[in-house]
Order: C-alpha cells, then sequence, then structure tokens
C-alpha cells in the first residue's frame, strides 16, 4: 500500500511538473510578436512594428470595411494602414492601439470609427471582447485590467496566483499543435485579412440584394450604453494625446432605416457627439446621401464594395481638407 501510494504520489508530481512546465512554455512562446497569428485581424495588428505611417484607422468592422486603403492613400497622397477589426469595441481598439504603439509604430493620426453600436457592443457585437487574443498579455497591467472585466471571479484569482492556467482554458487556442502551426505558419498571409488590405472598391455588377435583411420592426431595438466602453473611449483619446496623435472619429454610413429600429438611435447619437465636443475631438458624421440607397450596402451596417467606393471618394475630401489646415500632416 506505501508502494503504491508512493508511485501514485510520484505519478501525480510528474504530471504537475509536466504542466507547470508547458504553462511555462506558453507564457514565453505565445508572448512573442512573431507567433502571432494571422487569422485575426487584432493579432495582425499587433504583430506590426517600427513602421511609420501618416494615418490610422481603428474601429469596428464598420472601419474595416469602410475604405478601400489603396485608393485612399491615393487620393490624399498620405500612407495610411487600417487595423479595424470586425466585433471590435473601445475595449478591444484600445488594446489593440496600446500594442500598435509599444511595437514603435508611429503615425501622426488616428480615425476612429465612434459610433453607437460601439456604445453597445454586448448587443452590437457576435462577441463584445475577444479574450483569447489578449492573454498572452495577462501580465501587462493594461491588459489585465480589461480582460480582467470579462472573467469570472474565479479565473480572475486563478490567473492572479496562477497566471500559466489561462492557458488551459484558452487550450483551443493556446495547445501544443498551435505552437507546431504557429511555428509553420508565421510567414502565411491569410486571404481574408489581405482581401480588406489590398481589395479595390468597385462598382456594382449585377448587384443583387435580399432587401429583407435591411428592414426591421420600427422601434425594436434600443442602444443600451456600456459605461466600460465610455471610460475605454476616453482612454482611446488619452493615449493618443499623451503620444502626441491627433483624434478624428467618425462614423461610417449605415443604412438609413436604422434610425427607426433602434427607439434611442438619435439621442444616443446626439449624446456621443457631445461627448467629443467636450473633450474637443473633431468628429466627421457619416455621409447622408450615402446612406439612402440600398445599393451601398451589404447589410445594414455595413458597405457594399460600391458604398465603400463612394465612402472613401467623400473621406478623402474630409482628409485633404485636415490637411490643409495643419502643419501635423504633410
Amino acid at each position: 500500500m506505501k508502494k503504491f501510494l508512493l508511485n501514485l504520489s510520484f505519478f501525480f508530481a510528474v504530471c504537475l511538473a509536466l504542466l507547470i512546465t508547458y504553462g511555462l512554455v506558453c507564457e514565453w512562446f505565445f508572448s512573442l510578436d512573431k507567433y502571432l497569428t494571422n487569422d485575426s485581424k487584432r493579432t495582425w495588428s499587433m504583430k506590426q512594428s517600427y513602421q511609420h505611417f501618416d494615418y490610422v484607422v481603428l474601429g469596428s468592422s464598420r472601419a474595416e470595411g469602410a475604405f478601400d486603403m489603396n485608393m485612399l492613400d491615393s487620393l490624399t497622397g498620405l500612407k495610411g494602414i487600417n487595423i479595424g477589426a470586425n466585433g471590435s469595441g473601445f475595449v478591444d481598439n484600445y488594446l489593440v492601439l496600446y500594442k500598435f504603439i509599444q511595437n514603435k509604430n508611429t503615425f501622426n493620426y488616428i480615425f476612429l470609427q465612434t459610433d453607437i453600436y460601439s456604445l453597445d457592443p454586448s448587443r452590437s457585437f457576435s462577441n463584445a471582447f475577444h479574450v483569447f487574443n489578449f492573454i498572452p498579455y495577462w501580465k501587462s497591467p493594461e491588459f489585465k485590467t480589461a480582460i480582467s472585466h470579462y472573467l469570472d471571479n474565479t479565473d480572475q484569482v486563478l490567473f492572479s496566483w496562477v497566471p500559466w492556467l489561462r492557458f488551459y482554458k484558452y487550450n483551443k487556442y493556446y495547445s501544443p499543435i498551435q505552437m507546431i502551426a504557429r511555428i509553420k505558419g508565421r510567414k502565411e498571409k491569410n486571404k481574408r485579412i489581405d482581401h480588406y488590405i489590398k481589395s479595390t472598391a468597385m462598382f456594382p455588377k449585377n448587384l443583387i440584394i435580399d432587401s429583407t435583411i435591411f428592414f426591421k420592426p420600427k422601434g425594436s431595438r434600443k442602444i443600451i450604453v456600456d459605461s466600460f466602453d465610455v471610460v475605454y473611449l476616453e482612454k482611446i483619446l488619452n493615449l493618443s494625446k499623451s503620444n502626441g496623435i491627433s483624434v478624428v472619429c467618425f462614423t461610417a454610413p449605415d443604412f438609413y432605416y436604422q434610425d427607426q429600429i433602434y427607439s434611442n438611435y438619435h439621442k444616443v447619437n446626439a449624446s456621443l457627439v457631445s461627448f467629443l465636443q467636450e473633450r474637443d475631438v473633431k468628429y466627421l458624421a457619416a455621409n447622408d446621401s450615402l446612406k439612402m440607397h440600398v445599393e451601398n450596402f451589404k447589410d445594414p451596417g455595413h458597405l457594399s464594395d460600391y458604398g465603400r467606393f463612394l465612402n472613401t471618394v467623400s473621406f478623402s475630401k474630409s482628409i485633404n481638407a485636415i490637411k490643409n489646415k495643419t502643419t501635423l500632416l504633410p
């Protein structure tokens, strides 16, 4: 019996040692930017380093798909990068921006997609915050504070006392198989991300739209402002200011019928604009003429290629107007 207990104790000791060892390996491996995957726009953005841009576009998928970046650069004579990502509220945006700046990328302007949907991410997006993308940076106070808000009390305690346990909880993304895949594929490109970076906006060809997805019962939804996201909008503004970056907030067009679906659409939007004005932040409203035509959209909140073409032309005029009135842009 005594021998059995000794063998059992030895077995559990070996297992514990292996768990700890693997956890510590994860701490090292998954924090290396070169092994960040390209399958997420967030991780793609957070691995960019030592580059200079005139401007950065940041926000949700409505920012990610708002512009033809090559066309926008050509029309303005500037160099920009779009680090907007699907389902990103202001907390997501802040962490990506924080890491982007931490990686010694420099830029003069940030064009921040700021709308009512980003104030209510838990209902507007399928995933209000992408914990799994950010847990490698748990030990950074900036990341820990944000991540903790989305964890239950048990996980907060466990991760604080035994940080490497977070890799076991999110083992779908941080497994030995993932390690091998990241080593093999670290130089491979992701086709979806490449589409948004290099694709050209265009006129529609035989565009057929199912208009039923654009019309829902009037007043059937309501925006509920999340105070935590408002705090992170403020943090984005403060982070930019402390790094000498000028912020211009903008709203990509959404289909005109949206303001009838949301009962408090105009009230929340007016409050958001007031919030920015109080902080002396320039705000560019969506182009109303684009909002009125269904062919400009692939769904109520996202532009079609044709809409993206029109929005790029329209937004370039705003950038050129800003450029001509300041010395910050060349």
